[in-house]
């Protein structure tokens, strides 16, 4: 019986990191095109190379630095290739082209951000530079 639990416990611990594992950090700074950070916003990856789907997020500090999480805060992403877009917490009725934001309402969807991400094993730092709004004739 002694021998049972010798062998039952590398493979319990084994089991239990395993479960618990495969996320790595992300963070970043969002930056406006002139180099001042965005203050406030959401950044949310969405997974985009055929994995099990998975969306991660991470609130914008005052100081444009955001750390994304996927379950709980701080937890990271699993490894894999995501779509990118920044969410600007403006929660008005206004459509995104509509509003008067400090960058273009482009980065609001995922289709039409051109942002993407590679996250690998042992963290990723990506920073994110916003396009000024488009003119609106």
């Amino acid at each position: 019986m002694r021998r049972l639990r010798l062998l039952g416990t590398p493979l319990l611990l084994a089991a239990l990191v395993g479960c618990g594992g495969g996320k790595h950090p992300v963070s970043g700074v969002v930056t406006l095109e002139d180099g001042s950070p965005l203050t406030k916003g959401l950044v949310v990856f969405e997974r985009s190379d055929g994995g099990p789907p998975i969306a991660a997020r991470g609130t914008i500090g005052p100081d444009g630095r955001y750390e994304l999480s996927t379950d709980r805060a701080g937890d990271g992403v699993p490894a894999g290739k995501y779509k990118v877009l920044i969410n600007s917490l403006d929660l008005s009725e206004v459509p995104d082209e509509q509003k008067n934001l400090p960058f273009d309402s482009k980065y609001g969807k995922f289709e039409t951000s051109g942002l993407q991400c590679d996250v690998t094993s042992g963290g990723t730092t990506f920073p994110i530079k916003l396009d000024r709004p488009k003119r609106k004739r």
